[in-house]
């Protein structure tokens, strides 16, 4: 089976599975009608038809429901919920938009590569509800007066604020550092990154976070092919949540690293 036909089969898993349901319910009353089916499903009648015609997509707001009206093994309803997911939206549609990038390249911005506060402020710019004032700043990222007014000079110390007007203006619209950069920095970055990731794991609402792993056995030459396409994955999850009514900060983490082999060197 070709990689084309196996997304295409975990696309129609829910679809199968409706139609089978329907079909062993048919099976038992012959008089049970799509209606009847919309009706237990907790569903409008016109929309199930619909789907089951193959013409739309099950929303996803009515997933969860259905998935437990079906009366499905946790199994069965995890690849259930996924499916309407790739269903409804797929990666290769999502386009990446040139940005306006700031490289951050010199060690001598350690603070704002290293610590989360710093690129969690120029993100707080996009929110819908945003209040260029200190105090909506540090309440929204539940940070003391005393750390905003560091993290604010630093970022105007780097060039990504101005002051003007008595009001902070994010001078760029995108800041990044170059993949693979060797420093202290980066280094340090990640290692705050995974630290705060830890205190969310126990301190957020699974329905508000997602903490998933693979493992697997590969082969060393793809490595580049592999990091390549995370990098475009971050990108397109990036175009994909900047659009719509904005109102938290998230941050996204991924970690893939060797669990066998010689030790690495450390950088």
């Amino acid at each position: 089976m070709t990689l084309m036909e196996q997304q295409a089969n975990a696309r129609s898993y829910y679809l199968n599975i409706l139609r089978e349901d329907l079909s062993q319910r048919q099976r038992v009353n012959p008089s049970y009608s799509i209606r009847a089916y919309a009706r237990d499903l907790e569903m409008n009648s016109s929309t199930l038809s619909q789907i089951l015609s193959g013409k739309r997509t099950l929303p996803l707001k009515n997933s969860k429901t259905v998935a437990a009206k079906l009366n499905l093994n946790p199994q069965e309803s995890t690849l259930f919920i996924e499916s309407i997911n790739r269903s409804c939206l797929s990666i290769d549609d999502i386009k990446i938009s040139p940005l306006d990038q700031r490289f951050m390249l010199d060690e001598s911005y350690f603070k704002v590569i290293a610590e989360w506060e710093h690129y969690a402020v120029l993100d707080l710019y996009d929110l819908h509800d945003f209040r260029n004032d200190t105090d909506y700043m540090a309440k929204k990222l539940k940070i003391t007066q005393e750390r905003l007014e560091v993290v604010l000079q630093n970022l105007m110390t780097s060039g990504l604020l101005i002051r003007t007007a008595g009001e902070y203006i994010k001078a760029h619209q995108d800041i990044r550092t170059t993949e693979d950069k060797k420093g202290e920095a980066l280094n340090a970055a990640h290692l705050e990154e995974l630290e705060l990731a830890k205190s969310k794991l126990q301190g957020v609402d699974k329905e508000l976070r997602d903490f998933s792993s693979s493992t697997f056995a590969l082969d060393p030459e793809k490595l580049t092919e592999a990091k390549i396409i995370i990098r475009e994955f971050r990108q397109k999850m990036t175009a994909l949540l900047k659009n719509g009514k904005k109102e938290e900060v998230y941050m996204l983490a991924i970690q893939f690293f060797p669990l066998t082999g010689e030790e690495t060197k450390k950088h």
